[in-house]
């Protein structure tokens, strides 16, 4: 009686199973290494949570571990290492995500290692990572750079800071409401009240009542700041 014959199929089949393992194994722990050295600060925000994740240079270039951020809590993080004057930028990137409109959100702001008394310049973008089930999104992801090693002059110093300051502008004028652009666009344009209630159909004490509102949105004492303002944001040119 013949001997039956063993198929070594199975066992080429496992054969190659781990070696594409360990191809996976090899890619991962390269892509790991990638991440955590890129000159880069790289970290996962939740919406609701502030900071989940980041990697090691996150952690190396601001002075707190990854335990050290989830323990404190990741919005308190963000509070304690921006400087106060740019806060704005990471409260702002929240609700343009919770108004997601398609468009990624960048900005210019400082932030200090925990162990240092001054503060350096980042730049930093953020793009949506995750939604929820009514496609919300969630979480972002954002990669922040020191510009500080490559800020060796004042006119870098100052393009920096107008930029900055652009953002910002354009973040405010988001928060008029369509009659107040209107007004504030004619404004910028140098037409006087009684021109702008003429042009708009509108009485001079309505356009009067949307400039004292627009003032206050926007954070202006005069007219000369909230012509500068909105022109920065792009109105007031035919």
């Amino acid at each position: 009686m013949a001997e039956k014959q063993t198929h070594p199929q199975p066992l080429n089949r496992i054969a190659e199973l781990e070696q594409q393992l360990q191809e996976l194994q090899e890619k991962c722990a390269f892509l790991e290494k990638v991440v955590h050295q890129v000159p880069a600060n790289i970290y996962i925000s939740d919406l609701q949570e502030g900071l989940i994740w980041c990697n090691k240079t996150n952690e190396e270039s601001l002075g707190y571990t990854l335990e050290e951020i989830q323990e404190m809590g990741g919005m308190e993080y963000m509070y304690k290492i921006v400087h106060p004057d740019d806060q704005n930028i990471p409260d702002n990137s929240i609700t343009h995500y919770q108004n997601f409109d398609g468009a990624e959100f960048g900005g210019v702001f400082r932030a200090r290692h925990k162990d240092e008394k001054d503060y350096k310049w980042f730049i930093g973008w953020a793009k949506a990572f995750r939604v929820d089930e009514s496609d919300q999104v969630k979480e972002l992801l954002c990669v922040d750079v020191d510009m500080s090693p490559r800020m060796n002059t004042d006119r870098q110093l100052v393009q920096a800071l107008r930029e900055n300051l652009k953002q910002k502008n354009k973040l405010l004028i988001r928060s008029l409401r369509k009659r107040e652009l209107e007004v504030l666009d004619l404004v910028c344009r140098g037409l006087s009240t009684k021109a702008i209630a003429d042009k708009l159909y509108i009485s001079p004490n309505t356009v009067s009542t949307h400039r004292k509102n627009i003032q206050q949105k926007l954070g202006t004492v005069n007219v000369a700041d909230l012509v500068s303002v909105g022109k920065e944001a792009g109105l007031g040119y035919q």
